[in-house]
């Protein structure tokens, strides 16, 4: 007897769900892809407990009869296909024909189908992979799936699920890149008999941006809309202010399908180069329009990657409708932070900071008003700047002289000229006064004092960001934050950081959960003690939770000076806010009596000294 034989079809179905259901939001994907293929025009998307206890997917598309019903649960079998030359030419999202197999492997499957104006429908069941025979449904117009105790005979599977909360998140995040791919479908989601999300059909993609990501979002895109040659390129691009920290709300889709954004990362981060912060990538919803057959989508199981068959057409026709857009559009346009846009005007007077960033500033930043914010140690006698340690001291006998393109400041002093920029100098400030506000950077558990908001700011949450949010509410009350559920996704912000009274906290926010979402949040208690732990097991119990040691207290401390360092970027000065020379003296002030006036939060310098010697060598008059 040989040593090689054909695995029945029941252990080749679990194999084959191996690759195709990774998790709920994979069962999600293939159904929502087979109702939009079946022509739906609406799709309902429930769960219960994360997708574990149930998945159900409703659509009203054409339907299927008794045998397509049956023939559907069979491996290899597909409506999108009749020849190996159809592959050279799909126009449609599943094509493999593993879909409801995969899925009736590793759960409980109740499928009931109806073809228009049919007098009666069709039910199938599947479970482990065992069909039933077809007998009488519902009359119900299209299909409905219900899936049931996901991976119940795979119990390795479902013990590596994640939460009921994350799992929704991943499934939120999946649903709503095809309801961004399809904004001519109203798709909407339900978790424990709640609506996260609807939208609404229209065939506007703004009004499926506005229905996911929040009506402030969808005011901070642009349109793109460019071709080249046989490729066109359509979608939205977001403005600076909306750029993120972690890649995310980065959609591409070729032919309405979603694939992977990393295919043309090269285009869009030459397109928006110079125009954003290092460390920050730009968001995008575009879709790329080509002939199918120019495009070969059967290199993947999960159909997120693709082939162009001129990969630099694609290239070039991106690159080339991003940049058009971006130079049309007013990139700031008072919207960057929610601060006012430089204009253009000359005078001293209309220089000035206007009113409503003078408020800010007074409020927030320490100028106008200072005594009623901690002092520095340097405003003590005792402790002069010189005493700090090194070499180097902030010079007394610093003048401002003027600011020049409205981004830097020329001072002068004993030796030498200086140049310093505002941003990078105002984020110090800030950061500084943060610390002092709060706990210093000694104690991340402490909690920072708060100023109550006369009327609480709304911020609407992204697809996949809910579970961010939960994980991170103890960890953002410390940093300063009064924040509560709102119903949805909305949240409510009803306190912030006392120092940073009067600051646009919306965006604040959003970076808050970018960087938290990226590095994992805070965690659980459970996960925290877990993590202590191990660091005392790594370090050494005596390390375990010091800042420093690799136990979770140093990971916390970690990411409650990243929230500081983030909350200071926001509330600083930005490039080409014009200064008066009482303003722009503040600065300098208290710049001088911050604990490292060199350096910006980030490292990066905050000024430039060019010293006598450098300018008579540069002038020819050396000396002797």
């Amino acid at each position: 007897m040989g040593r090689i034989v054909v695995l029945d079809a029941i252990t080749a179905g679990r194999i084959a769900a191996g690759e195709v259901v990774e998790r709920p939001a994979s069962v999600v994907k293939e159904l929502v892809e087979n109702a939009l293929d079946a022509g739906a025009r609406r799709i309902e998307v429930e769960l219960e407990d994360g997708g574990r206890t149930l998945i159900k997917v409703a659509d009203d598309g054409e339907g299927m009869d008794a045998p397509d019903a049956r023939l559907a649960f069979e491996r290899h079998a597909t409506s999108k296909l009749t020849s190996a030359e159809d592959l050279d030419d799909v126009g449609t999202y599943g094509f493999r024909g593993e879909a409801l197999p995969s899925i009736g492997a590793v759960a409980r499957v109740r499928l009931v189908s109806c073809l228009p104006e049919a007098g009666e429908g069709v039910e199938v069941l599947c479970e482990g992979g065992l069909v039933s025979e077809p007998r009488p449904g519902p009359a119900r117009p299209g299909t409905v799936v219900w899936v049931r105790d996901l991976y119940f005979n795979t119990p390795a599977r479902r013990q590596a699920m994640r939460s009921a909360a994350a799992e929704v998140a991943r499934v939120s995040e999946v649903a709503g890149t095809l309801a961004l791919a399809v904004p001519g479908v109203a798709l909407s989601l339900v978790s424990e008999g709640k609506l996260l999300w609807s939208t609404p059909g229209s065939g506007s993609l703004e009004d499926a941006v506005v229905a996911l990501f929040g009506a402030e979002f969808a005011r901070s895109v642009i349109a793109v809309d460019g071709r080249s040659g046989p490729v066109r390129v359509t979608g939205l691009a977001g403005l600076p202010a909306v750029a993120r920290r972690d890649g995310k709300r980065q959609y591409l889709f070729c032919n309405a399908r979603p694939i992977n954004p990393k295919l043309l990362r090269g285009a869009y981060e030459e397109a928006y180069r110079t125009l954003l912060q290092a460390g920050r990538t730009p968001v995008f919803i575009l879709n790329l329009s080509l002939e199918p057959a120019s495009v070969d989508v059967n290199i993947h199981p999960a159909k997120t990657q693709v082939r162009f068959r001129d990969h630099g057409l694609v290239y070039r026709a991106t690159l080339s409708a991003l940049r058009a857009a971006l130079g049309r559009a007013d990139l700031f346009g008072g919207r960057l932070a929610g601060y006012p846009a430089a204009r253009e005007t000359a005078s001293a007077a209309e220089t000035a900071v206007p009113a409503d960033w003078r408020d800010v500033l007074g409020r927030g930043a320490g100028w106008f008003g200072r005594e009623t914010l901690p002092p520095y140690a340097a405003d003590d006698a005792s402790e002069s700047p010189e005493s700090r340690g090194g070499d180097w001291a902030w010079p007394r006998d610093l003048a401002y002289l003027g600011q020049v393109g409205r981004t830097f400041l020329v001072a002068r002093a004993a030796d030498g000229l200086y140049v310093i920029d505002q941003h990078a100098a105002h984020e110090r400030v800030v950061l500084e006064r943060l610390v002092a506000a709060g706990a210093g950077e000694v104690d991340p558990e402490a909690r920072t004092d708060q100023q109550l908001l006369a009327v609480p700011v709304t911020v609407e949450l992204a697809p996949g960001e809910e579970d961010v949010l939960e994980r991170s509410l103890a960890f953002l009350r410390r940093v300063g934050f009064e924040l509560e559920a709102f119903g949805g996704r909305t949240v409510l912000i009803r306190a912030v950081p006392a120092v940073l009274s009067g600051v646009p906290v919306g965006g604040l926010i959003a970076d808050f959960l970018d960087r938290l979402g990226a590095e994992g949040g805070p965690g659980t208690g459970a996960e925290r003690a877990g993590a202590e732990r191990a660091g005392a097991e790594e370090t050494g119990a005596e390390n375990a939770g010091v800042p420093g040691a690799r136990g979770s207290l140093a990971a916390s401390f970690d990411r409650f000076r990243a929230a500081r360092v983030m909350a200071a970027c926001q509330a600083s000065l930005k490039a080409g806010q014009g200064l008066s020379e009482a303003e722009a003296e503040a600065l300098l002030g208290d710049l001088g009596r911050t604990s490292e006036p060199r350096t910006c939060p980030h490292g990066r310098p905050t000024l430039l000294r060019i010293g006598l010697d450098e300018l008579e060598r540069s002038f020819g008059r050396g000396r002797g």
